[in-house]
């Protein structure tokens, strides 16, 4: 399994997307972890299982959430760029590279 890395920015949209969750269910926060969690599992085990946003980032749909988890694989390492909402400019995580 390949090891995990997370931007700060991406660690704060996380955040920030729970609260903003919660403060809508704490149901519907409690599934977006649960798919965060396994994408995050998925993403270890196979990090090419997710198609390129922009070569070599790939982009995760967290379905059935407005939420992606941008990242690229190097070496034995996954790095999460963004937990981008996909309703908001698409390419604002490229200033992290």
């Amino acid at each position: 399994m390949y090891k995990l890395r997370t931007h700060p920015e991406a660690d704060l949209e996380l955040e920030e997307s729970i609260r903003y969750l919660s403060e809508q269910t704490l149901w519907q926060a409690s599934r977006f972890i649960d798919a965060y969690a396994a994408a995050l599992l998925k993403i270890r085990q196979h990090p090419e299982c997710a198609h390129f946003a922009w070569n070599p980032y790939r982009r995760f749909n967290l379905t059935p959430f407005s939420y992606a988890l941008i990242y690229r694989h190097e070496g034995d390492t996954v790095f999460i760029i963004a937990v981008a909402h996909t309703k908001r400019h698409p390419d604002y995580w490229k200033t992290r590279i």
